[in-house]
């Protein structure tokens, strides 16, 4: 007996929902019904009311895509990957001169004209890859969808950036906390530190012998 399941992942910005059933009847250990089956998925960014929306295909190709792409921004390395199926094709692309990223859905991969696209900011872009990694936390949903990232190969390296380029932040950061070890080094101890808890210490008393002075002598007296 097949069991229609709904699945809700959020982000404050990003709402991917999932619909299908369990064609077997598995259980996760925590005794949710392991959902095998999509019949559809919906994905929406907060505020945009471009909806994309798909089956299987459309689902692992959000999935393949948004990796690759959050992969691409935090290592600085570009490649490409494959494809889950040549329809409900979906990618991501810089919009430099906007400081934005493009989702792009197409119904074929070769084919453009029949196409949604979505504007994100960085902001909307990261709570994207937080709804993903839901996703991919719960084992009770599409279990055969894993992810699919990788390391990256050496052939897909940017070779036009150097080895001085590439170490210049970390060389940067070292040279930072250097100078400041140098600074704290050169600042002079105080002698003596006191206790701000103690009181303070009167001045100590020393005895000075005063010598008595002498009577002067009477008028008249020689």
């Amino acid at each position: 007996m097949s069991i229609p399941i709904q699945r809700q992942y959020n982000s404050p910005n990003c709402n991917l929902s999932l619909q299908g059933f369990s064609d077997d009847g598995n259980t996760a250990p925590n005794g949710v019904p392991v959902m095998t089956i999509l019949t559809e998925a919906r994905c929406q960014i907060l505020g945009n009311p471009t909806v994309l929306t798909g089956g299987v295909n459309f689902m692992a190709n959000l999935l393949r895509a948004v990796s690759a792409y959050g992969q691409e921004l935090l290592s600085g390395l570009t490649h490409s990957w494959d494809a889950y199926d040549e329809s409900d094709y979906v990618f991501l692309r810089k919009l430099p001169q906007k400081n934005r990223h493009l989702l792009v859905w197409q119904d074929k991969k070769e084919e453009a004209h029949n196409q949604l696209e979505i504007e994100l900011s960085t902001v909307q872009l990261f709570d994207l890859l937080e709804t993903i990694d839901q996703f991919y936390a719960d084992k009770a949903t599409l279990p055969h969808l894993e992810d699919p990232l990788g390391p990256v190969s050496r052939r897909y390296r940017q070779m036009e950036v150097s080895l001085v380029e590439q170490s210049t932040p970390a060389v940067l950061g070292l040279a930072g906390f250097a100078l400041s070890a140098i600074a704290l080094f050169l600042i002079p101890i105080p002698s003596e530190i006191s206790d701000p808890n103690l009181e303070p210490t009167p001045p100590r008393e020393e005895n000075i012998e005063i010598e008595p002075e002498l009577p002067l002598d009477p008028p008249g007296v020689e």
